[in-house]
């Protein structure tokens, strides 16, 4: 008993066939309309103010993360709680406020902030004298000015300013402007402010313009209308004095030398206070230490500039696109990985930005974009794949019993557990039929071998031992070159490389040495990854085949020679033998003449419908061309003309020409023989589309006498011939048009005949057209 190999081994060959994949040209335009409107969709939320809250948290945190040190040249003095216990409650005489102009200058202050506004003239008009007069002669303070928001809507800012008197004496005025986020928090500054149809230009615009070195970058010279201000820290990390310590002269000159001095409030409740991002919990930010912030920044080079619409769609937009292409070819843990590393990159990106070009790229947008690109694709795989379950299930049930596949889940509350327990019970009702496949594989009276990619052979059935029996060692895991070299064929010799995947369905015939014939025929199988997995390669025994094949030759032998040979003899002898009487002549020769043409048309005809046919490209109007020359001396003799139509250009086919010029020489043949004296015969060439496919019709119409519905329904079939005046004369075996129609049905197409008793016939020969 033979023995079967493992179904394990022979599982690439008997799994189940898979469902056709989609379309590429359908999946990826699916993935451009899906990568198309989350773009749209992500431009929408990077332009729209959604994501802002987002955004300030994380500007918050990296803010709070850049910590730096601040600009040792600024040093805040500060209307603390020390000065007001020293100094007498708030406000206070401007002839205090004129004594510490006069000390900050002495002392050698670069520059002089004065963040307080002296808009109104005070009780006492000396004291408003000495400051304008300490202002003048220091010549460096900077005083504020504010715009007072309208009190109806739609009217303009109210500008309110320092006294003219005491502004005119001081180095620059400028605007003093806070702006708030929407969540309350200030984070921005503006370098010039709108003051009607004007810009005003920020109070710290001006300060650093007027004591920043000359070749120093500005960033209040760009383009940005806000700048974001990189908090160095909490605002207690710059140098602050008491205004009473000062005054006092407890200040070394050391402190004050060369440095920018704030003068501000900063004692709690006094005066005004902002929440910024490094302001922890309801801690808040003076006026004075936001405005030093804010001149350390600009100094510092490292204000924060937003990113443009642009920056931010492009970015936005790169990220998401590289995620799509990533979907789109990636397995799904695969593309989780990515998804990670993009959202990384985004992160990392904005961090790098925001550090080393101090340019604020927010990846709040990419972030959620990408994120919920992720969702929706994950969700639109998960409905694919049940989808496919679903139809995988449905197949299966189609093969296998329905109580195979829900009799253990019917018992299951759960969904999932239902469809994986059917699958289960499927997936072992189809390895039954495997193994009965397999059974029937090996069970073929034909030697069939089954070998791996690397072309060893697995597996061999009986038939395929029984061949090999006194060489049966090449059968174990030998090649399939080697086994077929075993067999020792006639004239050939398989190299190790063979079968290639070229070879798969093309017979090979293998003559052995002690006159057996086989035919091999091998089948190359992938797995369902595309790759290869393996040959099965059948020899079924032609021997019965060859031989009738043998004496079919030797029977077309027996006509072409056997038989031509005694009529040709005939012909000399009567031809060279006087005496006899010409009637009896004629008719001999007629008889031998016919017997020829007998013996040619069936030779013709055999060949035609077994013989192989070379296809080439071949113009069917030069082959009609050479058909008419041929047949030219004939209708010559008869006064026919042959006029020849609808080759204006070529009509191309696939096809043998010898074949096909017989067949037309016998169409037009007939029409020449049965035609009358002097009548005219019309070749026609046109293409036809016919069932989605393009054809090209050669018609040969003639003046004949005809045929009947009936005699042109019969007129294809060997040997027939139909009464006609002269056609005796005419000859013939009735074996043209079987013919021309075995070399039309060999070429894939087919020979029709139309007519009318007394009125012609029309002969079409249809051929495929070859494609451009």
């Amino acid at each position: 008993m033979t023995a079967f190999p493992s179904l394990s081994r022979l599982a690439p060959f008997r799994r189940l066939r898979p469902r056709p994949p989609r379309s590429p040209r359908r999946r990826l335009l699916r993935w451009l309309v899906v990568a198309a409107l989350t773009g749209l969709a992500l431009a929408g939320l990077t332009v729209s103010s959604l994501t802002t809250r987002l955004d300030n948290i994380l500007y918050d945190r990296l803010v709070r993360a850049s910590e730096r040190p601040v600009d040792p040249s600024i040093l805040i003095v500060g209307v603390d709680e020390r000065s007001l216990r020293e100094l007498g409650a708030w406000p206070w005489n401007r002839a205090r406020h004129a004594q510490m102009i006069d000390r900050l200058t002495q002392a050698g202050a670069k520059a002089i902030v004065y963040d307080v506004l002296f808009s109104q003239p005070s009780q006492d008009p000396a004291a408003d004298g000495a400051l304008a007069a300490a202002v003048a002669r220091s010549g460096k303070v900077y005083l504020p000015q504010f715009l007072e928001p309208p009190a109806q809507d739609g009217a303009p800012p109210t500008l309110v300013a320092p006294m003219p008197a005491i502004a005119g004496g001081a180095a620059a005025v400028g605007l003093v402007h806070v702006r708030f986020d929407r969540d309350g928090l200030v984070r921005r500054m503006a370098p010039f402010e709108a003051n009607g149809p004007d810009l005003a230009p920020d109070l710290m615009t001006v300060v650093h313009r007027a004591t920043k070195p000359f070749d120093a970058p500005d960033a209040t010279r760009g383009d940005a209308p806000t700048l974001l201000i990189p908090f160095a820290g909490p605002p207690d990390r710059y140098r602050q004095i008491a205004f009473s310590s000062v005054l006092a002269g407890e200040a070394p000159r050391e402190m004050i030398a060369g440095r920018t001095v704030f003068v501000g409030l900063t004692a709690p409740g006094l005066g005004p206070a902002f929440p910024t991002p490094v302001t922890p919990d309801a801690a808040s930010m003076t006026g004075v230490q936001l405005q030093a912030s804010v001149l350390d920044g600009l100094r510092s080079g490292m204000m924060i500039k937003p990113a443009g619409l642009g920056v931010r769609l492009v970015f936005a937009l790169g990220l998401l696109w590289l995620l799509l292409a990533g979907l789109l070819v990636l397995p799904p843990r695969t593309s989780l990985l990515l998804l990670v590393v993009l959202l990384a990159v985004a992160v990392a990106t904005s961090a790098a930005l925001f550090s080393s070009a101090h340019l604020w790229l927010s990846p709040a947008a990419p972030i959620l974009g990408m994120g919920l690109v992720s969702l929706v694709w994950g969700w639109g795989r998960l409905g694919r794949v049940n989808d496919v379950l679903g139809h995988q299930l449905d197949r299966l049930r189609a093969v296998t019993p329905a109580d195979a596949v829900h009799a253990e889940a019917e018992f299951e509350s759960d969904l999932v557990a239902r469809q994986a327990l059917s699958l289960g019970a499927a997936i072992t009702r189809i390895d039954d039929l495997r193994r009965f496949s397999a059974d029937a594989l090996f069970s073929l009276p034909d030697a069939t071998l089954v070998a791996d990619a690397a072309r060893r052979v697995i597996a061999a059935n009986a038939a395929a031992r029984a061949l090999l029996a006194d060489r049966a060692q090449v059968l174990e895991g030998g090649g399939l070159a080697d086994v077929l070299n075993a067999l020792e064929p006639l004239g050939r010799t398989f190299p190790a490389s063979w079968p290639a995947e070229g070879d798969s369905g093309h017979p090979i015939d293998l003559h052995l040495a002690d006159g057996r014939a086989f035919q091999i025929q091998t089948v190359f199988r992938r797995d369902e990854a595309g790759d290869g997995a393996g040959w099965i390669v059948r020899l079924a025994d032609i021997t019965p085949l060859t031989a009738a094949m043998r004496q079919r030759e030797q029977a077309l032998q027996l006509l072409t020679h056997d038989m031509r040979s005694p009529q040709t003899s005939i012909l000399a002898l009567l031809a060279t033998t006087p005496g006899l009487p010409s009637e009896t002549s004629e008719r001999l020769a007629a008889y031998a003449r016919r017997t020829l043409a007998l013996a040619d048309g069936f030779v013709q005809l055999a060949r035609a419908e077994v013989t192989q046919t070379a296809m080439e490209p071949v113009d069917l109007c030069d082959v009609a061309v050479e058909a008419i020359d041929e047949l030219w001396p004939q209708c010559r003799q008869r006064h026919i003309e042959i006029r020849q139509e609808g080759c204006d250009g070529p009509m191309m086919a696939l096809g043998d020409r010898g074949v096909l010029a017989r067949a037309l020489v016998n169409l037009i043949g007939n029409a020449v023989k049965y035609g009358p004296d002097g009548s005219t015969i019309v070749v026609r060439a046109a293409t036809v589309l016919d069932g989605g496919r393009t054809y090209v019709d050669l018609s040969i119409t003639d003046q004949g006498p005809g045929l009947t519905v009936e005699e042109a329904a019969l007129a294809f079939r060997p040997f027939q011939r139909f009464d006609r005046p002269g056609a005796e004369a005419a000859g013939g075996a009735g074996l043209g048009l079987a013919f021309v129609q075995a070399a039309a049905t060999r070429h894939g197409g087919g020979v029709s005949c139309l007519s009318t008793p007394g009125a012609g016939a029309t002969f079409t020969l249809r051929l495929p057209e070859m494609p451009a």
